[in-house]
């Protein structure tokens, strides 16, 4: 496949902006990923990598499992989709009620984007009001987009967004929406983690602000949901939003998202307020997130991916104790889910590119699949630890030893990546 008729074809040539040639090392990753299995990918470079983006995180279990792929072959034969609804709809619905605390009613979609959309509109259906508070990475819909420098052809919303832990910039939100008349806040939607713990009080001080200016509190549990221990944030750390967003890996990889709620919100559903997919009732993805539940249960899959997480995480930190990098290198988040941090994007690159040549493939962040044993594990250690050595014998002159082109920050929140842990 020729990438320059890719790009003639497709803008940018990719679906999703940070699967772009210049996110990565242009020159070195590979273009194209062929195909995948388990914790490893194939790249049209002929070689194999551990892989650590997990198809941007949608992968829980490994690439093409092999109980999913024979529970979506089964339904395949059956029927994808129908003009009525199926039962397995229901059950899937019961299943999210009965692990996601906050969730009493379901709706399905397809994407995080659509989920977190879907939960907007309903806040504001269901308090009157406009004002949007967000603090994390919500997807690509208009009132998300117009926080970003990405607002080209965005109408100007009434959204603000703050920075994680940071609840001075939300009381400030509040109060300046009451004091200027405005339209009021209608919701508070929110990432419950990001790259760091939450500070002390932080979740149950945001709790208290929407309880006391009737704003409906949103967690965006994309990327937490079916990772964290108890199945989501809100269950480990025991704070009770109003509405739910899932999606990513509660599939391992095919294409479905919930919004999910307290069910005096969710009847706005029943009136005027409009989130209708025509493939929300699609039953590939819902069979295979039955068959994901199903596995996360019997074979404690959760525990397992913390354990090795925090492997690679200590593991890390150790070899970068041992070169005498701290002050330049750190890793931050939560074990399932982690970022490498440096003193720039080129000592960064540099990194991925050493890594890369040992057979571990990076990006944005690193997720760990149920397919990351500890024999992935020790090969990554290996890897990290000559990209490393790597970092600090060419660290006053890093181009020098970069074979492609700096990588790109990938898009997402402003500020989020700065610090080191």
């Amino acid at each position: 496949m020729n990438w320059l008729k890719t790009c003639e074809l497709i803008p940018d040539g990719v679906q999703t902006l940070s699967k772009m040639p210049e996110k990565h090392i242009n020159g070195v990753y590979p273009k194209y990923i062929t195909h995948g299995k388990g914790a490893y990918v194939y790249g049209d470079d002929g070689k194999r990598y551990i892989d650590y983006p997990c198809g941007l995180g949608a992968i829980l279990l490994g690439y093409a499992n092999d109980r999913v792929n024979q529970a979506v072959k089964e339904q395949l034969n059956r029927g994808s989709i129908f003009s009525l609804p199926n039962y397995l709809e229901t059950e899937l619905a019961e299943r999210i009620v009965d692990l996601i605390p906050s969730a009493e009613r379901v709706r399905f979609l397809k994407t995080g984007s659509e989920a977190t959309s879907a939960a907007v509109k309903i806040a504001r259906a269901y308090t009157g009001k406009e004002g949007i508070i967000c603090i994390g990475y919500h997807g690509w819909h208009d009132w998300y987009c117009s926080t970003t420098s990405k607002k080209a052809g965005v109408p100007e919303q009434p959204v603000v967004q703050c920075k994680y832990n940071s609840i001075t910039e939300i009381i400030d939100a509040f109060e300046f929406n009451e004091q200027e008349d405005m339209t009021g806040i209608a919701a508070v939607i929110m990432e419950p983690y990001i790259l760091d713990e939450p500070n002390f009080g932080y979740l149950t001080k945001i709790r208290k602000l929407c309880d006391r200016y009737n704003a409906v509190l949103i967690f965006d549990e994309v990327v937490t949901g079916f990772r964290t221990t108890g199945y989501s944030a809100q269950k480990m750390f025991g704070i009770m939003p109003d509405l739910t967003c899932l999606g990513k890996a509660m599939a391992n990889g095919l294409p479905i998202s919930v919004v999910c709620g307290k069910k005096e919100l969710m009847d706005v559903l029943r009136g005027d307020c409009f989130v209708s997919s025509t493939f929300g009732g699609e039953l590939l993805s819902i069979t295979a997130a039955l068959e994901v539940l199903k596995i996360l249960d019997e074979e404690n899959i959760i525990s397992r991916i913390w354990d090795n997480g925090n492997l690679f995480k200590e593991g890390f930190r150790q070899i970068v104790d041992s070169c005498k990098m701290n002050d330049h290198i750190g890793i931050r988040g939560y074990p399932p889910r982690t970022f490498f941090t440096f003193s720039s994007e080129v000592h960064k690159s540099l990194f991925w590119q050493e890594c890369l040549s040992k057979g571990v493939l990076f990006g944005y962040a690193q997720f760990i699949s149920a397919s990351h044993g500890r024999d992935e594990i020790d090969q990554t250690l290996l890897a990290m630890k000559h990209g490393v050595q790597m970092v600090s014998k060419y660290f006053d002159n890093p181009l020098a030893a970069l074979r492609g082109e700096v990588a790109q920050e990938t898009f997402r929140t402003p500020g989020l990546e700065k610090g080191k842990k």
